[in-house]
């Protein structure tokens, strides 16, 4: 095998680390998980393909100036579809609503701001296409105190 050629195996994973890499380095919002960030990625190569004296499939790359005929070159297009794991339920969050709102009165924060403006109505709603909760707070007037966004672990 050249130095040049690459088993299609092991090119497969280099991509899939190249998307993975490039997911990971997306600004996130806080809570959101950059697994649902790229939804679906798609590479397509031309290149030479034979077997190595391995019995593997490689890739041979192949340059503009090499006399290699256009009708001799293989496409391969390598295409990646974000999905969820077998077995979780999109329509169910793992922490109830009670949970959550538990979880927000009892924050430092609201507690002080409940001491200053009296009464905070909380209404918490669940987001399953992002896996999150967002929790409004309001004060006796209607008014926003706070939104939080919430990752349902």
């Amino acid at each position: 095998m050249s130095e040049q050629e690459i088993v299609v195996e092991d090119f497969i994973g280099a991509v899939s680390n190249s998307f993975g890499t490039a997911q990971k380095g997306i600004g996130l919002v806080e809570g959101m998980q950059s697994a649902m960030m790229i939804s679906e990625a798609e590479v397509t190569i031309k290149t030479g393909m034979r077997m190595n004296n391995k019995g593997q499939l490689a890739l041979e790359p192949v340059s503009s100036a090499s006399s290699v005929q256009p009708d001799a070159l293989s496409t391969l297009t390598i295409r990646y579809v974000a999905a969820r794991g077998e077995g979780t339920d999109l329509n169910t969050p793992r922490t109830s609503r009670e949970d959550i709102l538990r979880e927000v009165s009892s924050r430092e924060d609201l507690t002080r701001l409940q001491g200053i403006l009296g009464k905070l109505d909380m209404n918490a709603d669940y987001a399953k296409e992002l896996d999150l909760w967002t929790v409004k707070v309001t004060d006796d007037r209607s008014r926003v105190v706070r939104v939080l966004t919430i990752e349902d672990k």
